[in-house]
C-alpha cells in the first residue's frame, strides 16, 4: 500500500516537473525563434511581420497590464486622466494655434500667438520671474525637508516616525486658500510691509509645498541600504563622507523627485501670486488667469499656458533623466557605485 502511494507521489512529481519544464521552454521562446520556425514552412514576410508584432506586443507591460487583472483597477484612474489632464491640454493646445476673428475662432494653423508671446518682454520677464522663484523656492524646501526626512528615517521608534511623518505631511489635506490667507494675517501681523514683495511670494511657495519635499526625500531614505553606511565607518570612512557618498547618494531620486514636486506647483499656483503678492508683482500665474477669465484674449491665454506646461514637462523630464542616473540598482548608474569613500 505505502509503496502505491510512494509510486503516486513520484509520478505526481515528475509530472509538475515536466509542465514546468514546458512552461520554461514557452517562456524562452523569442519572437525570432517563431519567425525562423514559421519561415522553415513557407509563410509571406507580411504576415511574419505581423506575427512578430503580435507576439512582442502580446509580451510587453502593456498587453500584461489590460489582458490580466490590473485593467479593471486602473481603468477608472485612466478615464479620470484623460478627462481632467489629457483633454484639457490638447484644448489648450489646439486655441494657441489657431486664430480669432472678433468672438469667433479661425481653425487655421498660426504661430502668430507664439510670436507675439516671445516678443513681449513684460510677459517673459514675469515667466522669468515665475521659474526663478519656483525655483528657489524649491532649493529652500529640499534644504529644509532633507534634516527632517533624515531624523525621521533614523529614529529608533518606527511607531513615533511615522506618527511625525503624518504630521508633518498632514498640511496637504487642509484647504490651500486657507493656508495662504493664514499666511498672510500672520504676515500682517508681523509686518504689513512684507507683503507684496519677493520674499513673500517665495516664503509662501516654501510654506505651501514644504510638506510635498518631505514624502518623496523620507520615502527615498528609508529605502537606503544602512548596512552600507555602517561598512564605510568600518573602514575608516569618516561621517561626513559615508553620508554624502551613500545616505544622500542613495536618496537622491527622493530629492528629485521632491524639487520637481515643489517646482511644478510653485510655478502654478495663482493664490500665492494673488495674496502674497498684494496685486504688486504679476507673475506668470495671474497672467493667464487675466486672459483667460477675462475675456481679453482666450487664444493668447492658451499659448502662454501652453508655453509654460512645454517648460514644466521639460523640468520632469529633466528630473526624471537623472533620477535614474542616480539610482543605484540596475544598469544606469551615475558613476561606479564601488567609488572608494574611505579616508587615507
Amino acid at each position: 500500500m505505502n509503496n502505491s502511494k510512494s509510486d503516486a507521489l513520484d509520478k505526481t512529481i515528475l509530472e509538475n516537473q515536466s509542465a514546468k519544464a514546458d512552461l520554461e521552454i514557452n517562456e524562452n521562446i523569442d519572437a525570432a525563434d517563431i519567425i525562423e520556425s514559421i519561415e522553415s514552412v513557407g509563410i509571406e514576410n507580411d504576415d511574419i511581420k505581423k506575427i512578430s508584432f503580435k507576439t512582442k506586443f502580446m509580451k510587453s507591460k502593456f498587453a500584461n497590464a489590460f489582458i490580466g487583472k490590473t485593467w479593471p483597477i486602473l481603468a477608472p484612474f485612466i478615464f479620470v486622466m484623460i478627462v481632467l489632464v489629457v483633454l484639457p491640454l490638447i484644448g489648450i493646445l489646439i486655441f494657441s494655434v489657431v486664430q480669432t476673428t472678433n468672438n469667433s475662432y479661425k481653425f487655421e494653423f498660426s504661430l502668430a500667438n507664439f510670436h507675439k508671446l516671445f516678443t513681449s518682454y513684460p510677459i517673459m520677464l514675469s515667466l522669468g520671474l515665475t521659474v526663478l522663484y519656483a525655483f528657489v523656492a524649491s532649493i529652500v524646501a529640499i534644504v529644509i525637508a532633507f534634516p527632517i526626512a533624515h531624523i525621521l528615517s533614523t529614529m529608533k521608534s518606527k511607531f513615533a516616525a511615522q506618527n511625525l511623518w503624518i504630521i508633518f505631511t498632514m498640511p496637504i489635506w487642509i484647504s490651500m486658500i486657507l493656508k495662504t490667507i493664514g499666511l498672510r494675517s500672520l504676515f500682517s501681523i508681523l509686518s504689513a510691509s512684507l507683503l507684496g514683495t519677493q520674499a513673500a511670494i517665495i516664503i509662501g511657495m516654501i510654506y505651501m509645498f514644504l510638506p510635498f519635499a518631505v514624502a518623496p526625500i523620507y520615502n527615498a531614505l528609508e529605502g537606503v541600504d544602512k548596512t552600507l553606511y555602517e561598512a564605510a565607518l568600518d573602514l575608516k570612512a569618516s561621517r561626513t563622507q559615508a553620508f554624502w557618498h551613500i545616505i544622500f547618494r542613495q536618496s537622491l531620486p527622493g530629492v528629485f523627485a521632491a524639487f520637481t514636486l515643489v517646482f511644478v506647483q510653485s510655478a502654478t499656483s495663482l493664490l500665492i501670486v494673488q495674496y502674497m503678492g498684494d496685486g504688486r508683482i504679476t507673475l506668470i500665474p495671474s497672467i493667464i488667469e487675466s486672459y483667460f477669465f477675462k475675456g481679453s484674449d482666450f487664444g493668447f491665454g492658451a499659448t502662454i499656458a501652453a508655453t509654460l506646461a512645454v517648460l514644466l514637462f521639460i523640468v520632469m523630464g529633466l528630473m526624471n533623466f537623472l533620477s535614474r542616473k542616480f539610482e543605484m540598482k540596475g544598469s544606469k548608474k551615475w558613476k561606479d557605485s564601488s567609488k572608494v569613500v574611505t579616508s587615507h
